[in-house]
Order: C-alpha cells, then structure tokens, then sequence
C-alpha cells in the first residue's frame, strides 16, 4: 500500500457549521494524513450538505460519488473507507451500500465502526470517563442520535460498561428509541436526582456538531433538554462534538491500522 495507489475517504453525513467542521473531521483528516501518509478525502454522505459546503474558504469536500470519480481520474487502485460513526447502524450500512456499487470500478475497504464489539466499547467508555471527568454529585445523559436498525448493542454495551466501572451517574439514551426521554426520567428518578438538586448534562454522541442535533437535542420547546427541564430536572448542555478532543480522534487512525493490519 503506497501513496500512489491508495487514497482514504474520511466518511461522515456533514454538518453545515464551518467551525465544527474545523475542529472534528478536519483535525481527524489531517491526523489520518500525518499517520498514514495517504491522502484523505473528506466525504460528506448527505449529498445536499456536500454540495453545500463544498468551495466555501477553499474547503474540498466530496460527495461519495464525487469521491470515486476522484479516484479515478488519479488512478488509485485502492479506497479505504473510515466512517466516523458510533455505531454499525443504518448510516454505516448505507454508506457500505453505497460503495459497493462501485467495487468493479475500485477496491474498496471500509474500517469499522467506532462501537463494533465489546473490547471497543469499553475503549470508547475509558475515552469518555476520561474527557469527561464526571462528578460524582451530577448525573450525565449520553445521547446517541444514529437510527441503529441493523445494530443497536453498541449503543447498550457502552452503557453497561461505564455502570460495570463504577459510573452508574452515565447514562446512555438513543434518541431514536421511541420513549427516549422516558427512559431518562426513569433512570433519574432512580437515582434522586431531583431530591439530591443533581445537575443533569446532556452530552450528545456525535463527532461533529451540527443542525440536527440542536433541533432535537435543545433548541425547540419540545427539545430533549427542554422536556427534561419540565420535567423538574436541572438541565445542562453539552454543545460540543466529540472529535474536538484528542483522545476520541485517535479511534480513527486505530481502526484504519486494525484494518490494514488485518
């Protein structure tokens, strides 16, 4: 595998918002870049947002097709994909979907996801303890947003491994269950958090910030932090991606050398 025969494509959905942008998916492409010495695509699966984006302060991003077309025309033999999601969801399996179309034009490898079995959730869970420093007194929301269809353990397993280390004040809700603020009521209900005044923070499981999730997770009225907070429950928000911190940045270059090293 050289630099001239083998290209990455960074896969993520997108986000409108330059800033976070910056300072996730750039940062974890230009550290892909620095430790492998290939060059990184960075490719948007919503194809709106690509399009979107794409030429605004001499950003490059691709499209998934617009990302084989490149590959192409610069005669790689070889594209290795490296998702950025959480889970092995339905973003990944349509992102593989995807790409498959093309595996008669290009070989194509994709990495897995960052939650894909047990060892790798209790790595993410020591990632998380370890960004988050969490307060013994206060409560934390782990909020996941990907619609896990195909594959919803990861998910299951993290929670179960951050109680398994003694963090029973971190919680994990996928906030494509139906009766997803529901299920925080009860688990604050049954730690007192009301009777203790804990604060509540939410902290939502994704790379990059982006529209979506402040719509869902704290902007409306009918948000997931504001349900909480009529509910009774000091509420808190997180509003940052995870691929602003180092440590959660470097699963990617990991499940890049977990594959090649295959």
């Amino acid at each position: 595998m050289t630099d001239k025969d083998t290209v990455i494509f960074l896969c993520s959905f997108g986000t409108s918002i330059l800033r976070a942008a910056e300072e996730s998916y750039e940062k974890i492409q230009a550290e892909l870049e620095a430790a492998t010495g290939l060059r990184v695509l960075q490719v948007y699966t919503d194809n709106p947002t690509a399009k979107a984006v794409n030429g605004i302060n001499g950003k490059r991003v691709y499209t998934v097709e617009a990302a084989i077309q490149d590959s192409i025309v610069h005669k790689y033999s070889e594209a290795i994909a490296v998702p950025v999601f959480f889970a092995e969801g339905e973003l990944y399996n349509s992102l593989r979907s995807r790409l498959d179309f093309y595996r008669e034009t290009i070989d194509i490898r994709m990495t897995n996801a960052v939650m894909y079995s047990p060892r790798s959730c209790e790595e993410v869970a020591d990632i998380m303890i370890d960004i988050m420093q969490p307060d013994p007194n206060n409560e934390y929301i782990l909020v996941g947003h990907e619609a896990s269809a195909y594959n919803d353990k990861g998910y299951d397993l993290l929670g179960s491994k951050l109680h398994d280390k003694g963090f029973k004040n971190m919680e994990v809700i996928k906030l494509s269950d139906r009766d997803s603020v529901g299920q925080a009521v009860a688990h604050l209900k049954e730690r007192q958090a009301v009777t203790r005044d804990a604060q509540v923070e939410i902290v939502p499981l994704v790379v990059a910030w982006g529209d979506y999730m402040a719509g869902e997770l704290y902007n409306s009225d009918n948000s997931f932090m504001w349900q909480l907070r009529n509910a009774g429950y000091r509420t808190v928000f997180t509003g940052k991606g995870l691929g602003e911190y180092e440590a959660f940045r470097k699963i990617y270059v990991k499940r890049f050398n977990d594959l090649v090293k295959a």
